[in-house]
């Protein structure tokens, strides 16, 4: 297929599908046919030209182009695009193109385009399995369960975290406790843990939590307006839980990370609809106390801070 748009948030397997065009392209032609380039460097006719110069000593030209701006689309490009020469293969990726422009409705006609989007929370504990066996790394189902908690869905972040796991287990099964021993939850994991242990009413286990992302030097004013849109989270899911929506549907409704709204979804059954309204209005007022000095706080002394969130949390016990 002379054209190619790649385009998505899964910049990983966006990655990978790059990397293996170029693997096969260099094997059969070598590389002196091989461009790749960024599009912020390049014009539109720049791109056009590297793609319609006949290769040389060789049959072939691959052009790889990553961050196209659809902004920077001119007519010349859409024509080439139309009939790209049989000797080149022109890839294009860009983060998120816009499907009404000239540019996407040509790729569409005459050239392929290929989304690499998140993958759904089953999926991805599917593309975990797998790549933990493809990399001689076993693990018990709580282990791959937490760890695909723990990276949320980041592909990248799962391999790296598989990587250090299988030096630390040296050929034994990975268990649940050498995730939680070696993997730092992402942020987002670590404030629904948090959260999650107050709805359960595991008050000593939040504390826990909160003064383990105190200990990592956090930004806590970060942490805390992360604490403010997860419980907004569970007041916009208590009401649309109740409507038997499926999970991707509400995904895309409030526009979340898939496995965001399936953990939440879990979590929203453990909070009644007052308990949430209460923790929202005293969120509200550590806010209002935040910007008019009442509490303060810095990164050197986090102190009053941690003492609100302390409170906030014994409240539900």
């Amino acid at each position: 297929m002379p054209a190619l748009l790649l385009h998505g948030e899964n910049n990983y397997l966006l990655r990978q599908t790059i990397d293996c065009l170029q693997k096969k392209f260099v094997k059969s032609e070598g590389d002196l046919n091989l461009i790749v380039f960024n599009a912020r460097k390049k014009t539109a006719d720049e791109i056009i030209t590297a793609a319609e110069t006949p290769p040389f000593l060789g049959n072939q030209r691959l052009v790889i182009v990553h961050d196209f701006d659809f902004k920077k689309t001119t007519d010349s490009l859409i024509k080439f695009i139309s009939d790209v020469p049989n000797y080149t293969t022109l890839v294009l990726t860009t983060p998120k193109p816009d499907a009404r422009t000239k540019l996407f409705k040509v790729f569409k006609k005459n050239g392929a385009i290929q989304e690499f989007a998140l993958l759904k929370p089953a999926e991805f504990r599917i593309w975990l399995r797998n790549t933990a066996k493809n990399h001689s790394v076993e693990l018990q189902p709580a282990a791959l369960e937490l760890l695909a908690t723990f990276t949320l869905g980041n592909c990248e972040a799962a391999i790296n975290e598989l990587s250090k796991l299988k030096i630390y287990a040296n050929g034994e099964k990975i268990t649940q406790l050498d995730v939680e021993k070696l993997v730092h939850p992402d942020l987002h994991t670590s404030v629904f843990r948090l959260t999650d242990a107050i709805g359960i009413k595991q008050t000593n286990n939040a504390l826990v939590y909160l003064h383990d992302i105190v200990n990592r030097n956090e930004n806590l004013i970060q942490i805390f307006f992360m604490i403010v849109r997860q419980f907004r989270i569970l007041l916009s899911l208590n009401s649309l839980a109740a409507q038997n929506l499926p999970p991707a549907t509400i995904a895309k409704q409030l526009k979340l990370h898939p496995f965001v709204v399936q953990n939440s979804l879990r979590q929203v059954r453990n909070f009644s609809i007052s308990e949430l309204i209460k923790a929202h209005q005293k969120l509200l007022e550590i806010d209002i106390a935040i910007k008019s000095g009442k509490i303060r706080y810095s990164s050197n002394d986090p102190s009053e801070l941690t003492l609100e969130l302390e409170k906030f949390i014994i409240g539900f016990a």
